[in-house]
């Protein structure tokens, strides 16, 4: 019964961080030109590479980042500065030039994937878990908010259908400026740990 109360929180937890709702607008800008058979692909990618990433960096994620030389403060710093350069081309040119993509597998890793769903908030919180629970609690939690993620993307072509283009164009402008917040947020965030880590070095 522990055990299964661990995994809910730790699910619940992972949801909100992963926040796939947030995630819709940016994601339409992208899809709103793609053919059926390209909408396949975007879900399948997102529904393979989400779990795939989570349960990786469940596993080895520190080690992984070790490997590399990258601390997560620095992938912080490199996730807010991606994040940004989001936020400012929805505002300045209303969304990625949609004309310019030709392939999902352009845009579904990098920025929706990541840093938008599995970011640094999202592999901190697996890094941590892993550090406290079970390891297959912590796999358990991650299969089972991908899914729930994936469910959501998957679903989220009638949402925006029923929503309209115009009341896309005004969400997408205001999660552009939620991004540009969570993107300074992690910057700072990164900042402030790096500066705190060197003066108590």
């Amino acid at each position: 019964m522990s055990a299964f109360i661990d995994i809910l929180n730790m699910t619940g937890q992972l949801i909100a961080i992963l926040n796939p709702i947030g995630a819709i607008p940016t994601l339409s800008i992208y899809i709103i030109n793609l053919e059926t058979e390209q909408l396949r692909r975007v879900y399948r990618l997102v529904g393979i590479s989400v779990p795939l990433l989570m349960v990786i960096f469940a596993v080895a994620g520190r080690y992984i980042l070790q490997a590399f030389g990258v601390n997560l403060d620095a992938f912080r710093i490199a996730g807010g500065v991606l994040l940004m350069g989001v936020a400012m081309e929805t505002l300045t040119a209303g969304g990625p030039r949609v004309g310019t993509v030709k392939e999902p597998e352009e845009f579904v890793l990098v920025p929706i994937v990541t840093p938008l769903l599995v970011g640094p908030g999202t592999i901190t919180e697996l890094i941590l878990f892993s550090a406290i629970y079970p390891i297959y609690e912590v796999i358990i939690a991650s299969l089972l908010s991908a899914a729930l993620t994936y469910a959501v993307i998957r679903f989220s072509q009638p949402l925006l259908k029923m929503l309209g283009s115009n009341t896309l164009k005004v969400l997408g402008r205001f999660m552009s400026l939620i991004i540009a917040a969570l993107a300074i947020g992690m910057i700072l965030t990164g900042v402030t740990n790096y500066v705190q880590s060197v003066m108590h070095a």
